[in-house]
C-alpha cells in the first residue's frame, strides 16, 4: 500500500476522472501522508503544429487556460482546506522540447514540482510517438530527450522511464529487450543518479498492458529495465499510481509492481524529498 503518490490525473486534463479535491479526500481516507497532483502540461499547438499535435494526442492535455483558470485555483483551494490533514504538492506531468525550455521553466514557477513524462521525442529532426515508434534506431534519441530534461534542473521525477519498451522493435522487428535498449537504459539511469531524479515504477504501466498486449508480460514496467536499475545502487526509486481514477490510488497494480520491486530487491522510497 502507498503512503504517497506523486503520479495523479484528474478530469482537467480531458482523460481522467475526478477534482483534485476528490483525490485528496480519497487519499486522506487511505491513510496517505502526502499526495502529488500531476496533470499533463498545457502544450501549445504551435510547438507541434497541428497534425503532430492530434496525433501524439496533445489535445488530451488540459489548455493552458484552465490550467490558469481552474488548476492552480483548484490547488489553491485544497491546501487551504485539508492541509493539515495531508501534505498536498501542485504539479504537472510535462514533455520536454529542449527549445521550449523557458516554457517549462514558467510552469515550474507556479508550482511545487514537475514530472518528466516522455509520451513524444524528437529523434533526427522528427516527433518520434513513444508508444508505437521506438525501436532500435531511435531509442537512444529517447535518453537523449530525458537525459537533456533531467539535465535542466526542473524536474522532480522521470515517469514510466522505460515507456519506450511498449511497442519496441528490435533488428529483427520483435519486442525484445536488446542490446540497444539497455544501452538507452543505462544512460537514463546514470543520468537520473547524477541530476537527484526520481525514476518512477509506474503501475498504470499494467492496466495498459492488459488492454494492448499480450497476457503473460507487461509492455511496462519492463522487468529488464528494472533489473538494470538494481545494479545503481544511488538510484532513487519511487512508485506511482499514475491514478486516472480514483480506485487507482489503492489498487492491485500497485500491489503487483511493488511484489516486482521488492523480488527484484529495488530499494524503493516512501515519499519523495523535497528540498
Amino acid at each position: 500500500m502507498l503512503i504517497a503518490n506523486y503520479h495523479t490525473h484528474t478530469k482537467l486534463c480531458n482523460h481522467a476522472e475526478g477534482m483534485p479535491s476528490d483525490y485528496v479526500k480519497e487519499a486522506i481516507r487511505l491513510g496517505f501522508k502526502e499526495l502529488g497532483m500531476s496533470d499533463h502540461n498545457p502544450i501549445p499547438v504551435s510547438f507541434l503544429g497541428k497534425d503532430l499535435y492530434m496525433d501524439n494526442w496533445c489535445h488530451r492535455n488540459m489548455s493552458y487556460d484552465v490550467y490558469k483558470n481552474i488548476y492552480l485555483k483548484e490547488m489553491a483551494l485544497v491546501k487551504e482546506k485539508y492541509g493539515k490533514q495531508i501534505k498536498i504538492y501542485s504539479g504537472l506531468e510535462c514533455e520536454y522540447l529542449p527549445e521550449h525550455y523557458d516554457y517549462y521553466k514558467s510552469l515550474r514557477d507556479d508550482l511545487d514540482y514537475l514530472n518528466l513524462g516522455l509520451h513524444f521525442f524528437k529523434s533526427n529532426g522528427k516527433i518520434i510517438n513513444t508508444y508505437h515508434e521506438v525501436d532500435y534506431k531511435n531509442v537512444y534519441d529517447y535518453a537523449i530527450n530525458a537525459i537533456l530534461g533531467m539535465e535542466t534542473g526542473l524536474f522532480k521525477t522521470l515517469v514510466h522511464p522505460d515507456l519506450f519498451m511498449f511497442e519496441y522493435k528490435n533488428k529483427d522487428g520483435k519486442r525484445q529487450f536488446d542490446e540497444y535498449a539497455e544501452k538507452a537504459s543505462r544512460a537514463i539511469i546514470e543520468s537520473a543518479i547524477k541530476n537527484d531524479v526520481y525514476l518512477e515504477i509506474n503501475a498504470n504501466g499494467i492496466a495498459n498492458s492488459e488492454k494492448f498486449g499480450i497476457n503473460d508480460t507487461w509492455l511496462y514496467p519492463d522487468i529488464n529495465f528494472w533489473k538494470i536499475v538494481k545494479e545503481y545502487k544511488e538510484a532513487k526509486i519511487i512508485i506511482g499510481a499514475d491514478a486516472h481514477k480514483l480506485s487507482a490510488l489503492s489498487c492491485k497494480a500497485i500491489d503487483d509492481v511493488s511484489n516486482m520491486a521488492k523480488k527484484l530487491g529495488l530499494n524503493v522510497r516512501n515519499t519523495i524529498e523535497f528540498a
